[in-house]
C-alpha cells in the first residue's frame, strides 16, 4: 500500500495495492499496539512529524493485519513496515513517540512493542521526559470527599464521546467537541473541563 498523508502520530491514510487493501481503495490506517499524542498535547507535533519521516507520503508500506482488520470507524488496524524494513510501531513506541496501548484480540505483537517501551522510560526518550506527566501514568486527583457532583453534564448540546474499550480514539476521528466523563477513557479531554476535542 501506499502512504497519501501522516494525519497524526497513529493515524495515516493510505491508498491500497492488493493484499489486506484491496486494490485502489482510500483507507485510514489506525497503529496498532500504539498510542501517540493527540494533537495539541505534548509531543503531539513531534509524534506526527516521527511518524512523517519514517512513512513519507508516495511512500510504499507493508502491513500486517491482527484478529480484528477494522474499527467501528472503519478504520484498518494494522502493524506496519516502510520501505527501509523498519517496524514503524515498535520504533515510535521506542523512540519515545507513542506509548504502548494493548487492545485485546490484537495482540500479536505486543512482547515486542512493549519492551520497546520498557526501553523508551529507561532512557526517558521521547515523550517521557519532554512531557510534566506521561499520559498514561498519570490520573487526576481524587474529588474532595465534600465536594458536590455537577448537577448538569458539560455543554448538554454536544454528544457524548465514545465509550471505554477498543478501539482507541483520537480526536482525528471525531466531527468535533463531545462530552466526556470524568475517566475520559480516550484522553479527549485535555483541559479538564468535561469537553472533548475542543482544543486544536
Amino acid at each position: 500500500m501506499v502512504v497519501l498523508r501522516v494525519i497524526d502520530g497513529d493515524t495515516l491514510e493510505v491508498r491500497g495495492e492488493g493484499g489486506v487493501l484491496p486494490k485502489g481503495t482510500v483507507a485510514r490506517v489506525r497503529l496498532l499496539e500504539i498510542d501517540a499524542p493527540e494533537r495539541g498535547a505534548c509531543f503531539a507535533d513531534d509524534a506526527t512529524d516521527r511518524t512523517a519521516e519514517l512513512l513519507p507520503p508516495g511512500s510504499r508500506v507493508r502491513a500486517e493485519r491482527d484478529t480484528e482488520l477494522t474499527d467501528r470507524y472503519d478504520r484498518y488496524l494494522l502493524y506496519v513496515w516502510n520501505e527501509e524494513g523498519t517496524f514503524v510501531n515498535e520504533s515510535l513506541v521506542r523512540s519515545g513517540h507513542a506509548e504502548a496501548d494493548l487492545h485485546p484480540p490484537n495482540d500479536k505483537h505486543w512482547p515486542r512493542i512493549s519492551k520497546a517501551e520498557d526501553a523508551a522510560r529507561q532512557a526517558g526518550a521521547g515523550l517521557w521526559t519532554a512531557c510534566p506527566e506521561p499520559p498514561k501514568t498519570s490520573a487526576p486527583p481524587p474529588d474532595p470527599p465534600d465536594s458536590p457532583a455537577p448537577d448538569t453534564p458539560a455543554r448538554p448540546d454536544l454528544p457524548d464521546g465514545p465509550p471505554a474499550g477498543v478501539p482507541d480514539v483520537d480526536c482525528s476521528d471525531l466531527s468535533g467537541p463531545v462530552r466526556v466523563g470524568p475517566d475520559d477513557p480516550h484522553r479527549l479531554d485535555r483541559d479538564g473541563d468535561g469537553i472533548g476535542c475542543d482544543t486544536g
